[in-house]
């Protein structure tokens, strides 16, 4: 990675994300519990929104550019993470050692969304929860010409995140069954182009 992606993203990362995520990401994660991992974890911006109770998660990130501030984020809320540089299509752990797998604004910049979603049903115990908040192709015909019109330059400036793909549909087809979905009021101004999706899914068990 270049210099944009290591010393100025992160800090763009942080500084353009919508004020509606903070709210998003409370609800998302506000029953979580037990052994987590959250695939792309970035700059930690979910830590804080862990319930207390959880004291340790296992994240993996790509990018080690990122790691300094998620650092930063963990030590200000007194959690404890295992920190991991990796890819969620290759993940380093065994089968069926998590309770919850966590994505938020992830599958829009991995390689292969549906061999993500694979790899967090492996590392999944039987009855485990993929939890995710996650954008993708608007269901309102004139969100979606703005998206299709964006995803190039999207993909420059955000490192490679994607406005256009169909992220419900890849969930629905993955092997979890989906306990809940639903998509979010959308965001203001240009902001509306990140089209959400929050719930989570169960990996039978």
């Amino acid at each position: 990675m270049g210099f944009y992606a290591n010393k100025i993203f992160p800090w763009v990362l942080d500084a353009t994300e919508p004020e509606e995520m903070a709210e998003l990401r409370r609800i998302l994660l506000q029953d979580i519990q037990g052994k987590i991992l959250e695939i792309g974890i970035g700059t930690g911006v979910n830590l804080v929104h862990y319930p207390e109770n959880v004291k340790s998660l296992t994240a993996v990130e790509p990018s080690a550019a990122m790691q300094p501030r998620a650092k930063q984020r963990a030590e200000a809320c007194g959690r404890t993470v295992d920190w991991h540089q990796g890819y969620g299509e290759r993940l380093p752990f065994e089968e069926n050692c998590f309770d919850a797998v966590v994505t938020a604004d992830v599958l829009c910049t991995v390689n292969d969304v549906d061999t993500v979603l694979g790899e967090a049903y492996r590392v999944l115990r039987p009855g485990g929860r993929l939890y995710f908040l996650e954008h993708g192709l608007a269901r309102e015909e004139k969100i979606r010409d703005w998206q299709n019109r964006l995803n190039g330059l999207s993909k420059v400036v955000a490192c490679g995140c994607e406005l256009t793909r169909e992220i419900e549909k890849h969930i629905r087809n993955s092997k979890f069954t989906v306990n809940e979905l639903e998509y979010v009021p959308k965001f203001s101004g240009m902001n509306a182009v990140y089209t959400h999706i929050r719930g989570f899914a169960t990996k039978p068990g």
